[in-house]
């Protein structure tokens, strides 16, 4: 019993410091090698041809550009192009009541994603 709570505890430390999971959908069959140097842009390319590999989609959070990053360089791409955050749904949490009543609310938390676009730049 000691060993397996001790394995969950590791388990658990080892989730916690892992990046969040990056949903993808790939634009093209093609694949390619793993970079390493993506670049973070906010809007597309100007002044190099480029075509787009895949859409990548994450939980917007203080890791979300990183777990980005790391996905678009296992993509082979060499840029992101990143929108802003969106609001995909809220849940809604209990507000403690005040002492003297036995109504409850509820708040609205948004959940935000943030979504990318892996692109590849032309030779």
């Amino acid at each position: 019993m000691r060993y397996t709570l001790i394995l969950l505890g590791v388990l658990f430390a080892l989730t916690a410091c892992s990046l969040p999971q990056v949903r993808e959908v790939r634009y093209i069959t093609d694949t390619f090698e793993p970079t390493d140097k993506v670049e973070f842009l906010n809007t597309w390319p100007r002044d190099r041809k480029y075509f787009a590999i895949g859409e990548l989609e994450v939980n917007a959070g203080k890791d979300a550009n990183n777990a980005l990053l790391s996905k678009a360089r296992e993509m082979g791409a060499d840029a992101i192009v990143v929108g802003p955050a969106y609001e995909r749904s809220q849940v809604y949490v209990p507000i403690e009541p005040p002492s003297n009543t036995t109504s409850s609310s509820y708040r609205g938390v948004p959940l935000n994603n943030v979504r990318a676009i892996a692109i590849k730049y032309e030779p």
